[in-house]
């Protein structure tokens, strides 16, 4: 594929010095980030990761998300959006940017999913499901236990629209326990959704 996003660049973004290869990194630095491309079930949703969610990769979304390095959304969207055309995953109804809490939206700055896959919208047919909510504020994820992540997000979203028939692609940027997926889901079956399936960037499932 073509990286669209960075034409104009010549150096990796992340050494500052060898030639891209892709995504607007070099060939060493995309080693470091260990390439997976895993497919694995949550409960019926199917869900993709591209990469395996090791030390360099820890440090990327870090990065991003709490040192607020928006200028990293660019490479995400770069990885996102190559993976999900080459495996066909944007042969769906509607794109659904995993959601934040206003809370952490007004706190963070900015939308991390949202801003990602703003870089690519208008170059796919689906558009963003919209009305699409997380309704209550929750504790962060990866500071609580397996199983104190799994009641975390109940209730926590919620949308108003009738989406019978319709094909949901949920798009975040970590799955680790597939909770936040599974109960974004249970809510769009809730309202008829046909199919739901989701990408990650990186997730600690390493086998399919």
């Amino acid at each position: 594929m073509i990286d669209f996003l960075f034409l104009d660049k010549n150096t990796c973004y992340l050494c500052k010095e060898n030639p891209i290869s892709h995504h607007s990194l070099c060939k060493k630095c995309l080693k470091k980030l260990d390439y997976v491309a895993n497919k694995f079930d949550i409960d019926d949703i199917s869900a993709h990761a591209i990469y395996y969610y090791n030390e360099e990769m820890k440090k990327l979304v870090a990065d991003y998300k709490f040192n607020r390095n928006t200028s990293l959304a660019k490479v995400f969207a770069s990885m996102i959006f190559d993976y999900g055309k080459v495996n066909d995953l944007f042969s769906c109804d509607y794109i659904l940017p995993s959601p934040s809490s206003k809370k952490v939206l007004n706190k963070r700055g900015f939308d991390h999913i949202k801003m990602i896959t703003d870089y690519f919208i208008d170059q796919i047919k689906p558009n963003y499901l919209e009305n699409f909510r997380k309704i209550s504020e929750t504790k962060a994820q990866h500071k609580l236990n397996k199983e104190e992540r799994s009641y975390n997000l109940k209730g926590a979203f919620s949308i108003d629209s009738d989406l019978k028939n319709k094909s949901i692609l949920i798009i975040d940027d970590i799955i680790t326990t597939g909770n936040t997926v599974k109960e974004i889901g249970k809510v769009l079956k809730e309202k008829n959704a046909r199919e739901v399936k989701a990408l990650a960037i990186t997730s600690e499932h390493r086998l399919s």
